[in-house]
């Protein structure tokens, strides 16, 4: 059962059949909107008011903060769907960690106190309820594909006010479904995707632009702060799932021309 199957979910449900290839793979959405992309994905859509009594082994909830008026009862909900056999599992986010000196933090450094922000909170919320109920949480880096991410999103900013020094941990999508795939009979557990390549936000647009696949510049125009960001360590969940990204660094994937699988599927 995919919660929310987005551009991440989507992916997943597609990594999940090929894996499990007698699975069936239900994507529950608040609308229609998307039903005809999940069935060329051949994953079965159905609204969340049409959601019966049935129970599922493995539930993912990957929709994010932004998409809910109230998500720690989205998130709760869809824990409601889960039949605690397998393992449900959250896709969060990395940004729910204190750090932003620009120091290392892994699986199991401080998270932010309540009251950071409206998201962090949110994200703080729904972290507790699922580890309480046994469930798995994935704390994701900066999520990219080829027409998706902040690289794009600069793009069409062309002056942007932040430090170019900044530095960020990325993530390509279809290494984040894979890793989430991997989370199986797992249950109380925080687990960390990152491509293990930390880059500044100037390195970033320095490799999206020299891909020769992308139009325009990029001025940072922000001041150096203390606000450095962090360096994320997912050796221990590399270890465990014994999982390696396809994509190995942001500028890897750019220097081989920015092309994947969502590029290809004229989906998203």
């Amino acid at each position: 059962m995919l919660a929310g199957p987005g551009v991440l979910g989507s992916y997943l449900g597609k990594v999940w059949m090929e894996r499990f290839p007698s699975a069936k793979v239900v994507g529950q959405t608040n609308s229609d909107t998307s039903h005809d992309r999940l069935r060329k994905l051949n994953i079965a859509p159905r609204t969340k008011d049409a959601a019966g009594s049935e129970r599922f082994p493995f539930v993912v909830f990957s929709a994010p903060p932004s998409g809910s008026a109230d998500y720690v009862s989205e998130v709760k909900a869809a824990l409601q769907l889960w039949d605690g056999v397998g393992t449900f599992l959250y896709t969060g986010s990395a940004g729910i960690y204190a750090t932003e000196d620009g120091s290392e933090v892994n699986e199991c450094s401080a998270t932010a106190q309540l009251g950071k922000d409206d998201r962090t909170d949110r994200q703080i919320l729904v972290e507790e309820a699922v580890l309480d109920a046994g469930g798995c949480v994935v704390r994701l880096a900066g999520l990219y594909h080829a027409q998706r991410g902040a690289h794009t999103f600069f793009l069409k900013m062309a002056k942007v006010g932040r430090w170019a020094g900044y530095t960020v941990n990325l993530i390509h999508y279809e290494d984040a479904a894979e890793l989430a795939a991997a989370v199986r009979f797992y249950r109380g557990r925080v687990f960390l995707g990152a491509d293990g390549v930390p880059l500044t936000f100037q390195e970033m647009m320095d490799a999206t632009i020299a891909s020769g696949a992308y139009e325009g510049s990029v001025e940072f125009t922000g001041n150096e702060s203390s606000n450095k960001g962090k360096l994320l360590n997912a050796s221990t969940t590399r270890g465990a799932l014994q999982w390696t990204p396809r994509y190995s660094s942001y500028q890897a994937f750019m220097a081989a021309g920015a092309k994947d699988w969502y590029t290809e599927s004229g989906l998203f």
